[in-house]
């Protein structure tokens, strides 16, 4: 919990000036000039080359030794290996370029002969001249490595001094593994570790953040973190951009006709979207419906299977005393309340899938003693419902219950389904304000066309000058 506290005039933080806090800030306008006279097809050649420094044995070592202080630090191996081998793909050409020269966000004017241009005449009397934006500060989340890795590197292509406030956990692994790699990045990137738990760091960051001139500020976090953050940000009266990466969750959507089709193929899709990382995505699927308009057909067997097939990639998890008791609540609730509950014959409630009808069990149960989504695993509720008129008012209501609370909304829906099943996904969609539509295989990937919830980190790294009449013929 980030607890909030006010400045006091007398403290011993505040009569030391932000720049002996920090020396860099004394620098960091003189480094953005030096970005701004380097060509962006320099940073572009540079991160491609480190494809193949990765693949050499010194990249490798460099890998491993992430690796270990990551595990070290609490991380699980198998999400430590998922997230690095995504991050490897941002070296490679195909991927970088889907990113940089996105054509869904009019990037692409950009690319010329595999080259990044500028300044481009868009017709006769229009034209854009792409440049970077200043000074970027990022806040990085604590449970996964990902995201500030992927905009700490965007920002830098663009051309920016990038300032990022780590986690803890990441305190010591990103800025040892990154101030090693043949790159020039580490000189135009810096890195904080200001606790939310120390009252003088929180006044040493309310004063970074409020006294430099940013020109982006980017958020990875929980309603708490982005609240704080938000009411810091409002002080500066540079009134920087603010991209706010907010915590979100997924839903899957079941057309059982459709799915009854290919059953065991879908059941394995399934069960590797629950299963996936814990169940921790923002994609991950922590509610489900189930749409059929015969009230005869039995979800038993589809139950018992993805309890079967989860049991196949279950891993014990180290489940707390309160998260165990709590669960039992959850499932006790379920039962008395008239909803199926399913459950291990392995492994007990610790895979358990629910089959509520019309709406959540959950809805009228509201408690401080249930299992928020984050704690969590292989863990589902399902809905069963004739159509889809319901959906938006129980997604509406769920997110009002204590389990929802750290979460602002649906971010990616599941779908199995066919065409016409999809058509009514796509206006659900609409509705409820989610940012994506998938099949199982983009549950834990993202295509790289895609936005990040509706921003491309890219074009908010950058500044965008319109050239206009009979400016745009010099370009």
């Amino acid at each position: 919990m980030i607890k909030f506290f006010k400045k006091k005039e007398n403290s011993t933080i505040n009569s030391k000036p932000i720049a002996e806090i920090f020396p860099w800030l004394t620098t960091i306008d003189e480094k953005y000039l030096d970005l701004c006279n380097q060509d962006i097809n320099y940073r572009i050649r540079e991160v491609l080359s480190l494809n193949t420094y990765f693949k050499s044995n010194k990249g490798i070592k460099k890998l491993e030794t992430l690796k270990k202080d990551l595990i070290s630090n609490g991380f699980p191996e198998n999400a430590v290996n998922i997230e690095i081998n995504f991050f490897l793909e941002l070296f490679q050409e195909n991927v970088l370029f889907k990113l940089l020269f996105n054509e869904s966000a009019g990037l692409h004017l950009h690319l010329k002969e595999k080259k990044f241009i500028n300044s481009i005449q868009i017709n006769k009397d229009f034209g854009i001249i792409r440049t970077s934006i200043g000074k970027v500060f990022i806040v990085g989340s604590s449970n996964t490595l990902l995201p500030v890795l992927t905009s700490l590197m965007l920002s830098y292509i663009a051309g920016n001094v990038t300032v990022v406030q780590l986690s803890s956990l990441h305190k010591h692994c990103i800025p040892n593994f990154l101030k090693n790699i043949p790159s020039e990045l580490s000189n135009f990137v810096y890195f904080t570790n200001l606790s939310h738990e120390n009252k003088d760091d929180l006044l040493v960051l309310e004063d970074l953040i409020t006294s430099t001139n940013w020109n982006v500020i980017n958020i990875w976090g929980g309603n708490d973190s982005l609240s704080y953050y938000n009411k810091i940000i409002a002080n500066n009266k540079n009134r920087p951009r603010i991209v706010n990466m907010e915590p979100l969750t997924g839903a899957v959507l079941i057309q059982r006709d459709y799915f009854d089709n290919n059953y065991h193929e879908n059941i394995q899709k399934l069960s590797y979207s629950i299963d996936i990382m814990g169940q921790q995505l923002c994609s991950s699927p922590t509610i489900g419906f189930l749409i059929n308009e015969d009230e005869d057909i039995s979800n038993d067997s589809l139950m018992k299977d993805l309890i079967i097939s989860l049991e196949k990639k279950y891993t014990p998890n180290n489940h707390n005393e309160r998260n165990s008791i709590n669960l039992d609540r959850m499932i006790n609730i379920a039962r008395d309340n008239g909803s199926k509950v399913y459950t291990s014959n392995l492994y007990g409630n610790n895979i358990c899938i629910i089959e509520s009808i019309n709406d959540s069990v959950f809805i009228n149960n509201n408690s401080n003693n249930l299992l928020n989504i984050h704690e969590r695993r292989n863990f589902l509720e399902f809905i069963r419902l004739k159509n889809f008129s319901q959906i938006p008012k129980i997604i509406a209501n769920i997110f009002s219950i204590y389990s929802y609370k750290e979460t602002k909304k649906i971010q990616t829906i599941l779908s199995f389904g066919d065409k016409n099943f999809d058509h009514e996904v796509h206006k659900l969609t609409q509705l409820i304000g989610a940012y994506r539509i998938i099949d199982s295989d983009y549950v834990l990937q993202r295509h790289p066309m895609e936005t990040l919830d509706n921003f491309n980190l890219f074009i908010e790294f950058t500044n965008t000058i319109s050239v206009t009449g009979s400016r745009a013929e010099n370009l």
